[in-house]
């Protein structure tokens, strides 16, 4: 079976969510395809930023994510293994929102515009064909189709089997894993603020989110992860060994009902911001270092310029390889002094000796500096 669509968009997180919604906004027959079915958790520090507001008032979408979480953040603090405590305030009041609630949010609200939004649905590939357009394969219920389409928007998030269909170089790179778990009954402790913690080969953070939830995510390196066994039990054990003031705040708290997520590999780089004509967004595009808190809104916001990209092109105004050119400019214009900022501050803090010495000297004006240089 063939359908034909405006535009496809691959993966309905943050970024394709975004990108859909607009689109259907403009008028045009957009499908949004994603693998999973939603709700659902996701690894993720769960930390929307105030950069991502404007974003969330563009897609209609501010008054309900408001209205799902009663959670913000203004101050922050960053503990050091040496058991240091470096505090910081945020710019503006950020967000404590689960992926659970706020994926499920977003793919609601590109389903109100218009869009027809489609779970269970694995996209095995997508090609550029002779007419200037695309082809779309896709597999529901086990039933294979093509989708004949002007536009694709690539949305999957961190890693997908098309990244190695397409053969994306990022994937000779040096990978990190992520995790996250969920805890209970932090009390008031964690209110108003969100806590970040240096360990042997890598970092997470603790935050809370609707209903009072709390939220544990962090990264470590593959060599890390390796060496703790394999195992998220045993990561988070070395981890609490590492820093005393993490294992504290931990013995606190209670865990939640859905236990450990894991994710990997996980490349913390820009990728090139478009593949084979299909124009990458949110972390398809590349992933920010979680300690930036700025990875959801950035995926909103390159969903929203893939979008505003794409119906240009549908209006006329640009031909396919010329889309991809000016989304390509303007992605790295936005974009890519983040990722060089949030690379250089990667390997300043996990470097076991200067991470250290650069925490007891600078201190509170290294991570203003670093929240900084990470934003837009």
């Amino acid at each position: 079976m063939t359908e034909t669509a405006d535009a496809v968009v691959v993966g309905a997180g943050p970024a394709g969510s975004a990108a859909a919604t607009l689109l259907a906004g403009y008028g045009r027959k957009v499908l949004l395809l994603d693998k999973d079915s939603f709700p659902r958790p996701k690894v993720c520090g769960e930390f929307l930023s105030a950069d991502a507001v404007p974003s969330l008032e563009r897609l209609g979408a501010r008054d309900a994510v408001l209205r799902a979480t009663a959670e913000r953040m203004t101050r922050g603090t960053f503990h050091l293994p040496s058991g240091r405590a470096v505090p910081f305030a945020l710019p503006e009041s950020a967000i404590g929102i689960s992926r659970l609630c706020l994926d499920d949010l977003l793919a609601r609200r590109a389903r109100d515009a218009g869009a027809d939004v489609r779970f269970g649905a694995r996209v095995l590939a997508a090609a550029p064909a002779g007419t200037g357009g695309f082809v779309v394969r896709v597999v529901e219920r086990s039933a294979e189709s093509f989708i004949e389409t002007r536009a694709v928007i690539g949305a999957w998030g961190r890693w997908d089997a098309l990244d190695r269909s397409l053969d994306r170089g990022f994937l000779r790179g040096s990978p990190y894993f992520g995790w996250s778990r969920d805890y209970e009954n932090a009390g008031p402790s964690l209110e108003g603020e969100v806590r970040l913690y240096l360990f042997a080969g890598g970092y997470c953070g603790l935050s809370r989110v609707e209903g009072g939830a709390i939220n544990l995510a962090g990264v470590i390196s593959e060599t890390a992860w390796k060496r703790a066994g394999g195992g998220w039990s045993g990561v988070l054990l070395a981890a609490r060994r590492s820093n005393p003031a993490l294992d504290a705040a931990l013995s606190g708290l209670d865990p939640g009902p859905v236990g450990f997520l894991g994710t990997g590999p996980v490349f913390f780089t820009a990728k090139p911001p478009v593949e084979n004509g299909i124009l990458m967004a949110g972390d398809a595009a590349g992933v920010l270092d979680p300690f930036s808190g700025e990875g959801m809104s950035a995926a909103l916001a390159s969903g929203i310029l893939a979008a505003d990209v794409v119906e240009r092109g549908l209006a006329g105004d640009l031909s396919r390889d010329e889309s991809a050119r000016v989304y390509e400019t303007e992605w790295r214009r936005r974009f890519a002094r983040r990722f060089a900022w949030s690379a250089a501050f990667r390997r300043l803090i996990l470097h076991p000796t200067i991470g250290a010495v650069a925490g007891r000297l600078a201190g509170e004006k290294l991570v203003r500096f670093a929240i900084s240089a990470t934003r837009r």
